[in-house]
């Protein structure tokens, strides 16, 4: 899967002369050096002698505090990792408020990739899910206003609407499918994040679908497997397949209640610095299956990573997403913080999956046309990967 990171465009303009006319803002002719100042400058400068003549001479409305926002995040995108970003004050509090339980919106998560808003998820029982909107559609317009690299914060917040009038909620959203493009009127409300469903299927399998490890999701877990306590269940099959990650404690606390006593990953840092996570001897000792695809990343990857060294499982899916290093979250003063790669983490075993993946014990794919499909809107019949996990465990 090819990392998805912001595109910076700069234009470049390349003259012969180096001098040239331009006119002051009083009218005259002002003949100016190409080189304002003389001596290397600082990036601090540089950003300081820029906002200095954009206050002075630049001639049309400009935002100033989005122009820094842009320039925190282009510097941050300059690492090359697609991990390590800057987040202003606004999406930090919406990504902290969504990781916390509900938050006001319509239900996707999306990534400013190419140039454009790609949606990346799609919250289960989500107002974006019922009005269906699929991974991997791009939000090529809010309103009827384009939306790119160049205004998304803009696009994101029409789409939560934070400067919305009271009682309206509609927002009305131009997607871009393939060829397609369409539009979707979408009511926004208060979404209810829950991570983990559950149902019981032939056979008295219990399938458990964690779609993300946030605050609420360990407590989420352990109620949806008390259910199943008096049904006599002969598997369990965890669902991660779109599960982008999420924190590690969370993960780490769902892992001890699978694997025997021993190592669940060890996060290695910059100096070499190691900490263990480790699991105790209790356990659940049922069959285990454990569904993952390209879109299975950090935290998901981390669960089956240790499930699979400690032979706890069957992998069934496809190769998940690669992502084997860890993020810090620094926190400004102003709302805003710094997402930054900070350690590399290892499997029981000793391997660091990054840009390697997990492979499953057993492939299976889902029909082309069903791939972009939030999973639990698949029915059984069709839903090819679940069904391979339920011949494993009625064996």
């Amino acid at each position: 899967m090819n990392s998805k990171k912001p595109i910076i465009i700069t234009a470049v303009v390349t003259f012969v002369v180096t001098t040239a006319f331009y006119l002051t803002p009083a009218g005259s002719l002002w003949y100016s050096n190409a080189r304002l100042m003389t001596g290397d400058m600082s990036f601090q400068d540089k950003i300081a002698r820029m906002s200095s003549l954009m206050d002075k001479y630049y001639i049309n409305e400009y935002d100033e505090e989005y122009m820094q926002d842009m320039a925190m995040s282009a510097y941050a995108a300059g690492a090359d990792d697609p991990y390590t970003n800057y987040i202003n004050a606004d999406n930090y509090a919406a990504m902290m408020e969504s990781m916390g339980g509900d938050y006001q919106g319509i239900g996707v998560e999306v990534t400013v990739a190419d140039g454009v808003l790609d949606i990346t998820s799609v919250f289960e029982n989500s107002p974006a899910q019922k009005a269906g909107l699929q991974i991997g559609d791009i939000i090529y317009a809010v309103e009827g206003e384009k939306a790119d690299i160049s205004n998304y914060q803009q696009a994101i917040n029409t789409i939560k609407g934070v400067d919305a009038a009271e009682g309206d909620n509609d927002v009305v959203i131009t997607v871009l499918r393939g060829e397609e493009k369409f539009d979707l009127t979408i009511v926004r409300e208060q979404v209810a994040v829950t991570t983990v469903s559950s149902k019981l299927l032939e056979g008295n399998i219990a399938y458990l679908r964690i779609s993300d490890f946030g605050e609420k999701t360990f407590a989420e877990y352990t109620e949806h497997l008390s259910k199943y306590e008096e049904s006599d269940i002969k598997g369990i099959i965890i669902d991660l397949r779109n599960n982008p990650g999420g924190m590690l404690t969370t993960v780490v606390s769902i892992a001890d209640t699978l694997l025997p006593e021993g190592n669940i990953l060890t996060i290695r840092d910059k100096a070499g610095e190691e900490v263990p996570y480790v699991s105790d001897d209790k356990r659940i000792e049922l069959p285990l299956v454990v569904l993952i695809n390209e879109n299975s990343a950090s935290a998901s990857e981390v669960l089956a990573g240790a499930l699979r060294d400690y032979d706890m499982a069957t992998l069934v899916g496809t190769k998940s997403y690669v992502k084997g290093v860890v993020q810090s979250l620094i926190e400004f003063g102003d709302g805003s913080a710094f997402k930054l790669t900070t350690a590399k983490y290892y499997t029981p075993s000793g391997e660091c999956i990054d840009g390697k993946g997990i492979e499953p014990h057993i492939k299976a794919e889902l029909p082309e046309e069903l791939k972009d499909r939030p999973v639990n809107g698949l029915e059984y019949t069709e839903d090819t990967q679940l069904k391979a996990a339920v011949q494993i465990l009625q064996r």
